[in-house]
């Protein structure tokens, strides 16, 4: 049984979800560019499953092969843009990657 209550909720949080999706697809430049040290950003990422053992160490080759953080940041960003969701922003703004 679908209640008014319940479709308010689930209305709710989907309109949430796809705002703050699309801040976060609008806004990749800006956080790729606040971000200046791939540590603890990617070791936290793989750590918690965001990211594969294999796109670390594409990225980790990337930045040996002298590519700016902010644009290895950036690919990442993008990559995550695909599986979104609001766990990833919560390790994306957590106290350790601040």
């Amino acid at each position: 049984f679908f209640t008014l209550r319940t479709w308010w909720c689930s209305w709710r949080e989907q309109f949430l979800h796809e705002h703050l999706f699309r801040h976060f697809k609008e806004n990749k430049v800006e956080i790729a560019s606040a971000i200046t040290k791939l540590f603890p950003f990617l070791m936290s990422l793989r750590d918690r499953a965001f990211i594969s053992e294999q796109m670390f160490d594409h990225l980790q080759e990337a930045c040996r092969n002298l590519v700016p953080v902010n644009a290895v940041v950036y690919t990442v960003l993008s990559e995550l843009e695909r599986t979104f969701s609001l766990s990833l922003l919560d390790e994306l703004f957590s106290r350790t990657n601040l």
